[in-house]
Order: structure tokens, then C-alpha cells, then sequence
């Protein structure tokens, strides 16, 4: 194998640092591949091999952790959680966007810190198919509650919002979050009945009054079945097709409708921390049926992409000739605008110079919601 550089000494403090548990040949072996992935932008595991001198030594090595019992998915996601609490920025509001991602028959929940339009995957739960069933909405609201008293023992819990798509409405999701004190505006289905001007009706019957963008409905009960009380709103915007997308939301917060909207459009960036971890780190290329190992697998690309987030917080998004100087290495300039993201960035750094990971700080803050400087 490959024997680590000087320029990686960093790397494997912040690892261990981040995975205290770790020592030894796990904490290497964590380490070596998290630089693999960086480097090789991949999930494959013939590919990841080729960082080291003997391929397939190093295949075989990393078929072995990705197997190791002893590195239980749980432990590995707490390890994550708690190192991005612990670099949560100090001031502005805490989202926390919740949401599935499927490949085949293998089920993954994730839980993103999302600050402007960038996420950060910090707490997961992977779960086979045919084990899924019966269990899903059991195993939502216990990462919810994991996640959520994990972060409230470090953030006061007035600075986070939960938002979630449609599958996550429901009435004892509602409740949990609740009764955990945290404010949450929730997506639901035109079909959801609500208790409107003395009547239960469905909330695609309620229509906008004229040409009213958003109509915020007050608080309604909301669920006929098992009623509970909830701020309910209505928004609708034109897509670039010109058809009119409706939003129904539900909220245990008197937001106005306008403000719900807007609320709930910062979870898309979820699909940001997605789009990082499979197009440009790679996992979408995994190809591993034994969901422990996939979930381990994917543990690894979130320790990358909290280093790729702590570095390029600390090298790229505070203003200065250092930011502009290292970002002129690698972009390219047409017509005055830079193409490349704080993820692109820091990956293209890396790969042309290695030593950038000196720069690591375990201690310093994510800046997630920060602007590239121009290099216009």
C-alpha cells in the first residue's frame, strides 16, 4: 500500500479527532479511502483501489471495512451528527430537511443541515426494502428524534426549523416534533382534509381568491381522523412551462403564507447534499447489495463532504486575495462569471495540490450559506 504523505497527517487528525472511537488500522483505513474518494470522485471500488500501489491489496482491504461488523453504521452516522453540531455556525437559523433516497431496493434517510443553498448530510438511516415495510414511519420518527435532541443539547432549539416533503406528513410526526419544541413546516397532499369555515373539506377544494399568490387559511385542525390543530397555507407560483405548482403546508408556527412559502423553499437544497455525494463525489456508482455496507460506504462520502465543507469554508469563502488567488487556479472565466462551486472548487483544489489539507481546522465553523469571492 501506498504509506501516507505528510500532506494527509492533517486529514487523519481531523478524522480522528471526528471518530474518536477510532485507532489503529480503522482509523488509517477510514482515512486512506475518505482521500480516495476526494481524489477519484467515485463509489467504485476498483476505481477507489487505484490510489494505492497494490490494487488489489486495496480492494480487498476495502471490501474488508465495508464488512467489518465492528463499524456499526449507527456509530459512524452519531460520530458525523456530532462533529457537524459541533461546527454549526454560532448565529442564524438551524434547517434541518429530512428525505429519502432510493437506489434499487436499498432505502436511505437522511437528515441535511442546510444553510443557504448549500446541505450538508449529518445523520442517516439505511434499511433494506423488504425490512422496510411495516417500519418506515417508526424508523422517521426515531432519527428525528435522535437527530433533533443530539443538535438541541448544542443549539438553542428556537434557531431550527424542520422541513420535510409530503411523506413525512403525519400526525405523530407532528406531535413528536411538538413535543420536542421545534418549529416545523411540513409539505402535505391537496387531498388532506382540514376543518375549513365550519366543515371538513380537502384543501384542494379551498382555491385562491382572484389572482392571490399565496392565502394563508389561519389555524385549522387539520386530519379528521385524529384531528390536531396546525397554521395551514396555500402558495402557488408558475413553473417554466407556464402550469401553475400549488404548495400546501402545514406548520405548528403562525408563519404568514408568503413566509411559509419561502420557508419551505430552502429545503431544496437537501438535494444539494444529494447532488454532491452522488455527482461529484461519486456514490451514485456504488454498487454494494448488503445495505450495512452501503450505509457504511455512504458514512465515508459524508466524512468527505465535511471535509470538503470545513476546507473550503476555511480557504474559499472568507473574502480576500487568498480566496481569489486559489480559486483563479482552477476556474474558468466566460464572460466574467465563475463556473465552479464551493464543492467543484475545493475537489479541483485538492487534486492540484495536496497540501491545502494543512489548512484543516477541527474547530472551525461550517460556512455553508457563504459567497465564492469574484474573480471577475
Amino acid at each position: 500500500m501506498t504509506p501516507q504523505s505528510s500532506h494527509t497527517t492533517p486529514l487523519s487528525d481531523y478524522i480522528a479527532f471526528e471518530l474518536p472511537w477510532a485507532h489503529g488500522h480503522p482509523l488509517k483505513g477510514i482515512t486512506d479511502f475518505v482521500a480516495a474518494i476526494i481524489e477519484k470522485q467515485t463509489a467504485c471500488q476498483a476505481h477507489l483501489a487505484r490510489c494505492f500501489d497494490h490494487q488489489e491489496a486495496a480492494a480487498k482491504r476495502l471490501s474488508r471495512w465495508l464488512h467489518n461488523e465492528r463499524l456499526a453504521p449507527t456509530i459512524l452516522a452519531e460520530s458525523v451528527l456530532w462533529q457537524a453540531i459541533h461546527q454549526m455556525p454560532d448565529h442564524g437559523k438551524i434547517r434541518l430537511a429530512m428525505d429519502w433516497t432510493i437506489e434499487e431496493k436499498q432505502h436511505l434517510l437522511v437528515v441535511s443541515l442546510i444553510r443557504g443553498r448549500r446541505a450538508l448530510p449529518m445523520d442517516w438511516r439505511a434499511d433494506d426494502e423488504s425490512v422496510l415495510k411495516g417500519r418506515m414511519k417508526r424508523d422517521e420518527r426515531a432519527i428525528i428524534r435522535r437527530a433533533i435532541t443530539r443538535v438541541c443539547q448544542v443549539i438553542d432549539k428556537r434557531r431550527i426549523v424542520v422541513t420535510a416533503d409530503r411523506g413525512f406528513a403525519d400526525v405523530t410526526c407532528f406531535a413528536l416534533l411538538d413535543d420536542l419544541g421545534i418549529k416545523f413546516i411540513i409539505r402535505v397532499k391537496s387531498g388532506t382534509n382540514v376543518h375549513f369555515q365550519g366543515r371538513w373539506c380537502r384543501l384542494g377544494q379551498i382555491q385562491f381568491r382572484g389572482h392571490e399568490r399565496h392565502r394563508h387559511l389561519g389555524s385549522l385542525l387539520y386530519c379528521e381522523r385524529s384531528p390536531q390543530r396546525l397554521w395551514v397555507s396555500k402558495s402557488r407560483a408558475r413553473d417554466s412551462k407556464g402550469n401553475w405548482g400549488i404548495w400546501y403546508l402545514l406548520s405548528n408556527h403562525p408563519y404568514d403564507a408568503k413566509a411559509a412559502a419561502e420557508e419551505d423553499g430552502g429545503r431544496f437544497g437537501c438535494e444539494a447534499g444529494c447532488r454532491d455525494a452522488n455527482w461529484w463525489l461519486g456514490f451514485a456508482k456504488a454498487r454494494i447489495t448488503q445495505f450495512h455496507a452501503w450505509s457504511r460506504l455512504f458514512a465515508w462520502f459524508a466524512i468527505a463532504l465535511l471535509v470538503r465543507n470545513t476546507l473550503g469554508s476555511e480557504l474559499l469563502v472568507v473574502k480576500g486575495q487568498g480566496a481569489i488567488s486559489l480559486l483563479r487556479r482552477v476556474v474558468s472565466r466566460r464572460r466574467g462569471r465563475c463556473e465552479l462551486g464551493l464543492v467543484s472548487a475545493v475537489i479541483s483544489l485538492l487534486q492540484c495540490d495536496s497540501t491545502l489539507y494543512e489548512a484543516f481546522d477541527a474547530h472551525g465553523k461550517l460556512r455553508l450559506d457563504g459567497m465564492l469571492a469574484n474573480v471577475s
